[in-house]
């Protein structure tokens, strides 16, 4: 029996790295296999925390590094089409770009999914998998008996540093549009009787990334919306010919990108929330933290 249970455990395991092929998602199947474990293996409840941080923090840099890298690019096009004439009818020139930016591209999902797939294969054939920093990081942060118990499978640990963790991943996730959510929310309704504080801090985090959501999403709705009546109006009253589509267009993109320079903000007060937590701090949302203690203290 005690085999079988180290094997389901394995599976377990597997399933948590492999579930960041998901891409985007989130941390949402790790951060469930560590709180359905969370007194039962110390061995899984560490790979499922590892899993959990890799796809909510090491997303989060991983993002970061890829808007860094097309920055570059962008920045190297506007150089070279500055600085060579005609460089814009130049089919060599616009070739490499376009095979740099797919190789780029292709690049950095490898980069990020090889390492949670390698993790998936030591735990398949029943070695000890750490992450490159996060893992030796992770045990610092949790501490040398929670992180023993990654080489012990029948360990039996709840530790708040746990819970400390895996509340911060949920503020990361809020730069995962929609999926990030989940996470908190999760975390939110299955701990509503364990603990009080992971309650508090999942049930904010969950709230502030789903208002984040809808004010993207009415963003967008209402960039959309005004574009079409900017359109309607120059319709009406200007002349432009060939230029209405270009103008209507033109309207639509100032608005989104207005909102896309206000939807940073939010995720970074997100991030800024993750990291207070996870150096030990009751982070509390500005005006909502204190609405929800309230709401989730009558509860």
């Amino acid at each position: 029996m005690a085999a079988q249970t180290k094997s389901e455990e394995r599976i377990l395991a597997v399933i948590s790295h492999l579930s960041a092929l998901a891409f985007g998602v989130g941390p949402f199947l790790p951060v469930i296999l560590w709180s359905e474990n969370r007194r039962k293996s110390g061995g899984l409840r560490f790979q499922a925390l590892q899993a959990a941080g890799y796809q909510s923090l090491g997303y989060t840099v991983w993002a970061l590094a890829c808007f860094l890298l097309f920055m570059l690019w962008m920045i190297a096009l506007f150089f070279v089409a500055a600085l060579v004439p005609n460089a814009a009818q130049n089919d060599t020139i616009s070739m490499i770009f376009a095979v740099l930016l797919m190789v780029f591209m292709l690049g950095m999902v490898i980069l990020y999914l090889i390492i949670p797939v390698l993790g998936a294969i030591f735990c398949g054939i029943g070695w000890n998998f750490r992450y490159p920093i996060l893992g030796r990081g992770l045990e610092h942060f949790l501490g040398e008996q929670v992180s023993a118990a990654a080489d012990s499978p029948n360990a039996s640990l709840d530790s708040a540093s746990e819970e400390h963790f895996i509340a911060a991943m949920g503020h990361f996730a809020v730069i995962i549009p929609i999926w990030g959510a989940l996470t908190p929310a999760y975390l939110w309704l299955n701990h509503s009787k364990h603990s009080a504080w992971l309650k508090f801090q999942s049930a904010q985090t969950a709230i502030y990334q789903l208002l984040v959501n809808l004010f993207y999403l009415g963003a967008i709705i209402s960039s959309i919306g005004l574009g079409l009546l900017a359109l309607f109006v120059f319709s009406v009253f200007f002349d432009l010919g060939e230029w209405l589509v270009v103008a209507g267009m033109m309207v639509m993109i100032g608005l989104l990108s207005v909102a896309g320079l206000i939807v940073p903000v939010f995720h970074i007060l997100g991030q800024w929330a993750g990291l207070r937590v996870l150096q030990g701090q009751d982070f509390r949302y500005p005006l909502l933290g204190a609405l929800v203690e309230r709401w989730t203290r009558s509860k």
